[in-house]
């Protein structure tokens, strides 16, 4: 797959097809797969593929707007889905950049394979697909883990937009199956059933820890304001230090400005660096956009947004 990807890209360079291609490479440590820009046919070979390809790189796709030329992007299934959503919103026009859509087996969640393991990640030497397992290069040993056991939660409830077609395919594109013992909102419901003043120790005690390095919004490909309202000082809506209370309010804010946009690419916790379960707050909004509207992002390039859409029968009475 790794050297179909490169002969793709190699060719749509050579065509003079695109201008840049987003894909991944290797980083500074084996276990380290990071994204990284093609423009010449030499910088090819770098292109990699495989288990530890985490980021959503439809982000990237965002900043290349005002280049001259055609981008190409490499994307998940799951990842196709964060397209879709920015052409619906006006974001990208589609005839702008060539998507090359790979199959995936899943991804590795880095925190549960060292876990797994018990070594640090730096004794990682590499990670290959193995079926129902990776095969992880520790040494001079290889390790086989049950995917199941290190998987990121996502990939277990993996979805593909069905109306979107890829320009380039590299294997079969097609939704990962795997069996979980776990619903897809069972993180939710859990916090669901507690008592109010319990789901609130719980959150408090969530963001408290939150430094404000902005991380989870610079990485988020929904994040595309050109000035975020949390940067304005007229009006100010926070101060610089991290407190509670204004933690809150930016987290808070997040979720209700992400709500029928979030994908659930996950990548928001991914990046957090005090590990804030994000992603739950965000399967929360998901879930009640799900049971209000019956709707899920990223699905159809047809479906407007219910946020954005307005119903002269809206349950809401004050409409």
């Amino acid at each position: 797959m790794q050297d179909k990807l490169r002969e793709i890209v190699r060719k749509m360079l050579s065509d003079g097809d695109i201008e840049y291609f987003v894909g991944y490479c290797q980083g500074s440590e084996a276990h380290r797969i990071v994204p990284c820009f093609v423009t010449e046919e030499s910088e090819v070979e770098k292109l990699v593929w495989g288990p530890l390809c985490l980021q959503n790189l439809s982000k990237y796709v965002l900043r290349t707007r005002d280049l001259d030329g055609k981008v190409g992007v490499l994307v998940k299934g799951c990842d196709a889905r964060a397209l879709v959503e920015l052409i619906k919103q006006h974001q990208l026009e589609r005839d702008d950049f060539v998507v090359v859509g790979v199959a995936c087996e899943g991804q590795v969640d880095p925190r549960k394979l060292e876990r797994e393991l018990g070594v640090p990640l730096e004794q990682v030497g590499g990670i290959e697909d193995g079926g129902d397992e990776f095969l992880v290069h520790v040494g001079e040993e290889t390790r086989k883990v049950a995917k199941e056991a290190v998987l990121r939660d996502k990939c277990f409830f993996c979805k593909h937009p069905p109306s979107f077609d890829c320009d380039y395919t590299v294997g079969e594109p097609e939704p990962f199956t795997i069996e979980s013992d776990r619903s897809e909102f069972a993180g939710v419901e859990e916090l669901e059933e507690l008592p109010l003043e319990e789901r609130r120790a719980f959150w408090r005690k969530q963001f408290e820890r939150c430094i404000r390095c902005n991380a989870c919004r610079e990485v988020c490909y929904a994040c595309y304001c050109t000035e975020c309202l949390f940067d304005r000082n007229v009006p100010r809506w926070l101060d610089r230090p991290p407190l509670l209370e204004e933690n809150e309010i930016y987290h808070l804010i997040r979720a209700v400005h992400l709500a029928g946009r979030c994908i659930d690419c996950g990548e928001c916790e991914r990046v957090c660096p005090v590990g804030i379960p994000l992603s739950r707050l965000y399967k929360k909004v998901q879930k009640d956009i799900a049971e209000l509207f019956d709707y899920q992002a990223g699905m159809e390039l047809e479906t407007v947004p219910p946020l954005v859409n307005f119903d002269l029968d809206d349950q809401d009475p004050f409409l």
